[in-house]
Order: structure tokens, then sequence, then C-alpha cells
């Protein structure tokens, strides 16, 4: 027979299950505005009848013994994870290009366009004044004057440009390299912590949403896959174990590259090559046995993320180095490339020579570059010549004193203002390229105008994308986060499932009293 008292017990199994299931619903509507929790559920399991009953049947029907509780654990889909994760990086990569591209856009914004635009038409007036006095009392130092206003803009925009780049590499030593190695060392502890826990008997399901809100930061960053495991400890006892290893660009196809091994973690490190410039990710990883690995030349193999956006702005140059990424290095390379072709220009249309190399006329260069070299944004200057006197700007290639032309005043006025010209560059092997060609004032508006469209085009990728995460995250949070009316619904079902528990304790308490009290008294 059935232990007298096994319908009792069942009775309470249920009632226990049901005030812990109470439990769970009240930890997660007291957790609803809780940032990062996940919705928690009671699991439960049939306890499987045992024994043999003889005399109640001959085929021997059995009964189960009631419930048990297996355990607590979260509301998570492992797909929408992932799914949420990989839009994470897809949105910081575009999101990191925008925010340079914003500052790249206050240097070449639309004020500044008609600032450096007004200089320069400012230069052609007063030339055009002294092409009206060529042979009378005219001179030159109303159009040098106008040139000092254009460089002062030139050189502040150059040196604005190189501010956005120096900005961010900073950015990328102090904040965003830092960041990534303190959200790995926390993963790293909170595994320990919650294998520990899970050692001693709790879920730690606290610690794994800590845990879960670090690896969504840490996907903005980089692009990851996190692969969940199992370790036995203490014989049969199993406890759970996490990684992260990096997506797409790293390793071998026959070697993973972790940043996180259970209780081992690897780091990343930045700096700036002194020969090229660029910007460098020394990565410190693990590979599949857990030995640990270097990789110096990391910086191209990021493929989603934050990280990645940084440093395509930081070291791609767009036609100057062969990439579909137009990084700072261009926009300084473009501008660069408009100074030394206004300076060049000027200076070819300025200078004569007879037979011998000596310069006639008092010409010369009317720019050079501060310190020697080829002429950037960064370091052109009036020429000292130009400067003392010894050079003046050239009206006419003569010097008789009855002449009163001023053709090759009037071919610089052309050249700054209407003719059209080949702005050249050199590319990352040394190959001189054609970067614009256009007008003097069209080279400068085209760099802002290349601004406008990269932005615009950013900033609609960026829209598209935060739509996908945003939908992405509903999903997610519809099967992680606490729905109120789900949980209340739960409370009234719980609710029931205690009382009707009670209720067949009751019945099993009056059928004992049956049992013990009433049998075997007919007839007394």
């Amino acid at each position: 027979m059935r232990s007298t008292f096994s319908g009792m017990n069942m009775a309470l199994l249920g009632m226990n299950a049901s005030q812990r299931a109470l439990d769970v619903t009240g930890q997660n509507l007291t957790n609803i505005n809780t940032s990062g929790y996940t919705r928690q559920r009671l699991d439960l399991a049939s306890i499987s009848p045992t024994g043999a009953d003889y005399f109640n049947t001959r085929y021997n029907v059995k009964v189960g013994q009631g419930v048990l509780m297996t355990g607590v654990s979260q509301i998570r889909d492992p797909f929408l994870d992932i799914q949420f994760r990989n839009q994470l990086s897809r949105v910081g990569s575009v999101d990191a290009k925008n925010q340079v591209l914003t500052g790249i856009g206050d240097v070449f914004d639309n004020v500044d366009v008609t600032t450096v635009q007004n200089a320069l038409d400012d230069v052609v007036k007063q030339m055009q004044t002294l092409s009206t006095k060529v042979g009378q009392d005219g001179n030159d130092n109303l159009v040098r004057s106008s040139f000092e206003v254009l460089l002062s803009y030139i050189h502040q925009n150059a040196t604005d440009l190189s501010k956005v780049r120096t900005e961010l590499e900073s950015k990328m030593e102090t904040t965003v390299i830092p960041d990534i190695n303190k959200i790995l060392t926390s993963i790293q502890q909170l595994n320990e912590s919650i294998k520990s826990s899970q050692v001693l008997g709790s879920p730690a399901l606290e610690l794994k949403d800590k845990r879960n809100q670090l690896i969504d930061d840490l996907a903005t960053y980089l692009p990851i896959d996190v692969v969940y495991g199992e370790e036995t400890v203490g014989g049969s006892f199993k406890v759970e174990t996490m990684s992260i290893k990096l997506k797409d660009g790293f390793g071998s196809p026959a070697e993973d590259a972790y940043l996180i091994q259970d209780d081992q973690v690897g780091s990343l490190k930045y700096s700036i090559d002194p020969v090229t410039g660029e910007s460098k990710i020394d990565l410190e990883y693990l590979d599949s046995t857990g030995t640990v690995k270097n990789d110096t030349d990391a910086a191209d193999k990021f493929t989603e993320g934050i990280l990645k956006g940084n440093l395509d702005m930081l070291n791609k140059e767009g036609i100057f180095d062969g990439t579909d990424v137009k990084g700072i290095g261009y926009y300084q390379k473009m501008f660069d490339s408009f100074v030394n072709t206004l300076a060049t220009k000027m200076n070819e249309m300025n200078t004569f020579t007879d037979g011998f190399g000596n310069n006639l006329y008092n010409g010369g260069p009317l720019f050079e570059a501060e310190g020697g070299g080829d002429i950037t944004a960064a370091n052109i200057k009036i020429s000292d010549g130009w400067m003392d006197g010894t050079i003046r700007l050239v009206a006419e290639e003569t010097d008789a004193p009855e002449n009163t032309s001023a053709k090759n005043l009037l071919k610089m006025i052309n050249l700054l203002s209407t003719d059209t010209i080949e702005f050249m560059g050199t590319n990352s092997s040394g190959v001189s390229i054609q970067v614009f060609k256009g007008t003097m004032p069209g080279a400068y508006a085209n760099i802002q105008a290349e601004q406008g469209i990269e932005k615009k085009s950013t900033e609609s990728i960026l829209d598209n994308r935060v739509t996908v995460l945003a939908n992405t995250a509903d999903a997610r949070d519809s099967v992680t986060g606490v729905n109120l009316d789900e949980e209340v619904m739960n409370l009234m079902r719980y609710q029931q499932s205690y009382s009707a528990a009670a209720r067949l304790m009751t019945v099993m308490d009056e059928a004992l009293d049956k049992l013990i009290n009433n049998t075997g008294v007919v007839g007394r």
C-alpha cells in the first residue's frame, strides 16, 4: 500500500511549490524597473512513482509522488541575445564614424566656407584693383595683406582638423581601450563569483544579470560571440562556464581568439606607430586551449563596433589609400591638395628666369613652407622675400617703364576664380593622383560638400540600424523583461494552485480521520 501520509506529503509539496512560485513572481514584480533585470521562473518537475502496489490492481497502476522544485532560472532567448549584440556592434561602428564626421563638419561648415570664400574673393578684388594701377604708384601690399588673412583661416582650419585627430587618439587611449579592458576584467571576476555561488548551491541569477549588462556594453565596442558550457566539480556536480571570443577576422579557421575563457582574460593596448602615424591595437588573447597569444597588428581585423569606427576614421584615407572610408586623413590631404595647388600655381606664375636661372622682374615664390618641405595647410606662409620686398607680385613679364599691361596679374586673377585646375595628391604608394578638377573656390567647397554627403549618408545608415536595434531590443524585452499583466495572472494562478493544494490536504486529513478513528467501531 502507499504510505499513509503520501497524499499529505503530495499536498505539502504542492503548497510549497505554489508558495515559492508566488515568491518568484513577487521578485519579478518588485524588479520591474530594475535595469538589466531578467525575468525569473520556478522550474518544476513531477516526482516519478516509486515502489509497487500488488493489492489494488493486477496491472500495477502507479501514481506520482507530487511536484519537485528543481530550481529558479532566467527566461532568455539565446538567439535574440545574439541578434541584439550583433546590432549593438553595427550601431556602434556607424555612430563612432558619425561623431567624427560631426567634428570634421565643424571645421568645414557653411559659415567657414563663406569665411574662406570671402577671404579668397577679397584677394581677387585687391588684385583687380592693383591691375588698374600698373605703371602708376600701385603696390602689392594690399594683396599680400589679403593673402595673410586667407592664410590665417587656412591655418585655423588645419589646426582644428588636426585637433579632431588628436582628440580621437586621446579618447582611444584614455577612454575606449581602458573601458574595454575594465569590462573584460569585470566579466572575468563575475565568472569566478558565479561559479563559486553555484558550487554553494545558489543560481547567482543577479550576478548573471550584471554580467549580461557588461556583455552588452562590450558588444558596442567589438563584434563578439558568447559561448556557454559546463564544468564538472566535486565528482558529478556541474557549474556553468562562459567564454567570449572575437568574431570574423581573428585567428585562423583552426583557431579561435578568446577575450575571455572562463576565469582567464585577455586585453587590448592602443598605440600610435611612430613611423606611419597610424593607430595600432595590440591584442592579447587566448586560443581554444587557453594559451595566451599576441596579435600586434589587430587594427584592421575588427569588423564592427565603436573600435572599428574610430580606427577607420583615424587610419583610412579613401582614394589616397584605396579604401572606401573617408577618414580624417582624407580631409587633411584634400585640404593640403587645395592649399598646395594654390601656392604652387601662384609661385609658378610669379617666377620668371633667364637662360641662366636668374630671376627676372623681382619675381619669385610668393609662398613657402615653414621649416621647408612640401607646402601644406599647416605650414604655408608668405615667403620671406615677399615680406621684405625683394620679391613682388609681377604684373607683366617686362621691366619697361612705359609698360602698363597687367597680363600676368589677370592670369593670376583667373587662376584664383574661374580657371579649371587639376588638383593632385599622392597615394599610399607614392603615386601622384588627381583628387579634384575644377576652380579654386570649387575645390574648397568640394571638401565641405563631400563631408556633408558622407555625414548625411552615415546618419541615414545610423537611423536604419538604430531602428533595427530598437526592434530587436523590443523582441528581446518581450522575453526577458517583466510584463505586469503576465505577472498578475501568475499571482492569481499560483494563489489558486496554493488553495487547491490546501484543499487537497484537508481532504486527505478527513480521509485519514475516517480511516484511523472510525474504522472497526461498528456496533460499539
